[in-house]
């Protein structure tokens, strides 16, 4: 059994390193890496190593940044090094999950049990892409070992702290590579906090006792100077940190007529590298913008003919008034593009630039000493809200122990867990929540949205029935059903000790779907769904099969009953794998599975090119970009130049989705993603 089991574990880790290996780079991972992974080429996400504390969008899953970027620095940024961590991750949900099952279900039911955990293909595509999800359900079965073993020594009266400390390292290392795991962290501490109240409330059980543990000093300060770095890094690379940090910024164009100003575009640039007009006074003849943002450059578009009339451009930054001829070259770069002419922003035309990287690029910079001073006022709230939290926790805990439901040595460990996790995962997800960076969800419901949802993305595309995600939900219903008959026969027969481990599991996933409903009609946040609720699915075929050999324990009867059930289970979902199972790309992100051979092709083309011009300018639909980027970065040094489409820019070739395009100028298509890759204009 020892041997089958290994060799069920080299196959699905052999499968997994080739999908890592041969998979194209999908959206979400490529724009990680620009982001936060190769910092090593100019562009607006250019913040250097800092970058990884960066919350600015939901893309930064933190614990997967800061391995894959180690990765990076170590061998490359091959997609098999940037997926490297999540194959850890893998390694690490079989081997926890292994134990799990050889301690609580017999041989003959684990092994099913295992085999199911392994062969949903949704599941697997997050264990082989550079994202925080597959990592997280590493960390989370870790937790849920850990879960089980302090339930266990708790049902016989033993202590239990260890275990309960351990599973609140995994659940708040599962969080932090992925903040949807964060109602999962709080359904674990609920479950352990339940289990330890009944434990010492119990007749027949032995009560540990009141002991009051030796408070550690060490344990409080390590907590505060973390909480305090961490902090300080994460609001550091906050460009919203404050409104006073950047100077308002007002242009006046000299020499046009009223109908001509009105014909001009001032734009801002963003730090994001992103366009904004600005608004347009006629009373006072200026643009302005919102007042307390950050802008990188500034850009003008107006008629050839209108740009004639032009004698100055007037720039106010706070009190500063640069005032320059932009045809003499000072400060402006000035190009045409058919019938308009663009003037833009030198790096000459800025308030003293940040000496902070993240911020150099700002040119209405107010100060560095003002960001150092909101940046301690930010950090310090941070640790006020801190040990406000740690206050009511050392109240909650007194009262506990007053009442003989929980010991003093028995609440330090939910004292520690809530405290880390609000240091850890805190700021980022308030930064997130302030930017509503938290929007990837549904709002019909928690069965529409979250169930239904995640059931559907584990067909893979594949229809077997109209309703097959609905019948899906109907059988896991009849499961739960099943799982309090089992309960109550196990009551009434004193045998309750069987379903503990299923009751466990349930309990978790009950509470985290509890505290969804609860944080929607709160905090109105949305469900979660497709790949944020991917935790669901592990957490149930473990509970399943727990479920199972509880019911195989009621004799001849119970075991038909659970190998029926098993395989059942386990013949349809070898055939579904069997069916789905690719290393050509990543259900999510199934349109990146062209991006890289369209490289290739171009490559080629390039090549056997015998007069050709470099670099070479490639546009590219804005839903392929990360992905192309990240190849032009890889594969093709400074020859590619890829750029976003836009009406006037004419590149030399286009990828884009397949249209009704012209068979002439179509260089190939790609019928698997319906795109295409178009040359528009021959080399001279």
């Amino acid at each position: 059994m020892k041997l089958l089991l290994a060799g069920i574990c080299l196959f699905f880790l052999v499968f997994a390193t080739l999908r890592a290996s041969r998979v194209p780079l999908t959206y979400d991972e490529a724009a990680s890496y620009i982001r936060y992974i190769d910092t090593s080429v100019r562009s607006p996400f250019d913040t250097g190593p800092l970058s990884i504390f960066n919350f600015e969008v939901a893309t930064n899953h933190f614990l997967n940044t800061v391995s894959t970027r180690g990765c990076y620095l170590i061998a490359g940024g091959s997609e098999l090094v940037l997926r490297l961590p999540n194959l850890i991750g893998y390694a690490m949900f079989m081997g926890f999950s292994l134990l799990i099952l050889t301690r609580w279900a017999r041989l003959l039911v684990a092994i099913p049990g295992f085999l199911l955990l392994n062969l949903n293909p949704y599941v697997l595509d997050f264990f082989t892409l550079s994202r925080g999800y597959g990592m997280s359900l590493g960390f989370l079965m870790g937790s849920l070992h850990y879960v089980l073993r302090g339930v266990e020594q708790l049902r016989v009266g033993q202590g239990a702290r260890r275990d309960t400390s351990l599973a609140f390292v995994f659940a708040g290392a599962a969080v932090m590579a992925n903040f949807a795991l964060l109602n999962v962290y709080v359904s674990i501490f609920g479950v352990l906090l339940l289990g330890h109240v009944l434990s010492n409330t119990a007749p027949g059980i032995p009560n540990p006792g009141s002991r009051i543990p030796t408070r550690s000093a060490r344990s409080f300060a390590l907590l505060a100077l973390v909480a305090t770095v961490f902090a300080a890094l994460v609001f550091s690379q906050d460009a919203g940190l404050s409104a006073t940090l950047y100077e308002p910024v007002v242009v006046t164009i000299a020499g046009l007529q009223p109908a001509q100003r009105h014909r001009a575009s001032v734009i801002r640039v963003d730090l994001r590298g992103r366009d904004v007009r600005l608004g347009f006074d006629a009373g006072l003849a200026r643009w302005r913008g919102p007042d307390g943002v950050a802008y990188r450059a500034l850009r003008i578009e107006l008629p050839v003919e209108d740009a004639e009339s032009l004698e100055r451009i007037d720039v106010a930054i706070g009190s500063r008034l640069f005032s320059v001829d932009p045809r003499r070259g000072r400060m402006w770069m000035v190009h045409d593009d058919n019938a308009t002419r663009i003037f833009e922003s030198d790096e000459s035309l800025a308030l003293l630039r940040s000496r902070f990287k993240r911020f150099r690029a700002v040119m209405n910079w107010a100060g560095d000493s003002r960001y150092l001073a909101h940046l301690a006022i930010a950090t310090a709230w941070t640790l006020v809200a801190l040990a406000a939290l740690g206050a009511v926790l050392t109240l909650a805990g007194s009262i506990a122990n007053r009442m003989n439901v929980l010991t003093a040595d028995q609440w330090r460990p939910f004292e520690f867990a809530a405290l880390w996790i609000a240091a850890l995962a805190g700021p980022p997800v308030y930064l997130l929540r302030r930017n509503s960076e938290l929007y990837f969800g549904g709002t019909r419901g928690l069965v529409a949205d979250t169930f239904l949802s995640t059931i559907e993305s584990s067909f893979y595309g594949r229809t077997y029935h109209p309703s097959q995600a609905r019948i899906v939900f109907a059988c896991i219903l009849i499961t739960v059903v099943m799982f309090l008959v089992v309960l109550f026969v196990g009551i009434r027969r004193h045998t309750v000790q069987r379903v503990v481990p299923a009751l466990t599991v349930l309990a978790i996933i009950v509470l985290t779907s509890l505290t969804l409903v609860v944080q929607r009609t709160v905090f109105d946040t949305v469900y979660l769904t497709g790949r944020t609720a991917l935790f669901y699915i592990p957490l149930y075929v473990m509970f399943a099969t727990l479920l199972c050999d509880a019911v195989a324990g009621f004799g001849r009867i119970g075991k038909a009953v659970a190998a029926g059930l098993l395989t059942a289970a386990l013949f349809g979902s070898a055939y579904h794998f069997t069916a789905t199972a690719n290393t050509r790309y990543a259900w999510d992100w199934r349109d990146d599975a062209s991006t890289r051979l369209m490289f290739d092709d171009l490559e080629q083309i390039l090549e056997s090119a015998s007069n050709r011009r470099l670099p070479v300018i490639l546009g590219v639909h804005s839903d392929y970009i990360p992905v192309a980027e990240y190849y032009a970065r890889r594969r093709s040094a400074d020859n590619i130049h890829v750029v976003a489409l836009a009406p006037r820019q004419r590149p030399d070739y286009e990828y884009l989705a397949d249209g009704n395009l012209s068979a002439a100028n179509v260089v190939r298509r790609y019928p698997s993603t319906r795109t295409v890759l178009v040359r528009v204009r021959a080399f001279p």
